[in-house]
């Protein structure tokens, strides 16, 4: 007997540096790959079968901004990701 497992690529969230990030995925990336953020920020895709719990990602407030606006979800005038750089949604 064999088991299907199943990923939703709009809840896989990258972490770079201690942060997570938002990504469009149509598939999983192959390690190595790159994959672009939704900052603009580029790096390989890598796996590990261990996390550490005792890290918790925050979050990329730029990412979270895009993605609240690419979903139409309302932006507070105190959202933490409009005092960044990096605004614009990618490709």
């Amino acid at each position: 007997m064999s088991a299907r497992i199943t990923v939703d690529l709009d809840n896989v969230h990258p972490v770079f540096d201690g942060r997570w990030h938002r990504v469009w995925l149509t598939r999983m990336p192959a390690p190595g790959e790159l994959i672009q953020t939704f900052c603009g920020r580029v790096e390989q895709a890598e796996y590990s079968e261990r996390y550490d719990e005792t890290v918790v990602p925050a979050t990329c407030w730029t990412c979270d901004l895009v993605h609240r606006r690419q979903q139409g979800i309302n932006v507070r005038p105190d959202h933490p990701g409009l005092g960044t750089a990096h605004t614009s949604p990618s490709p």
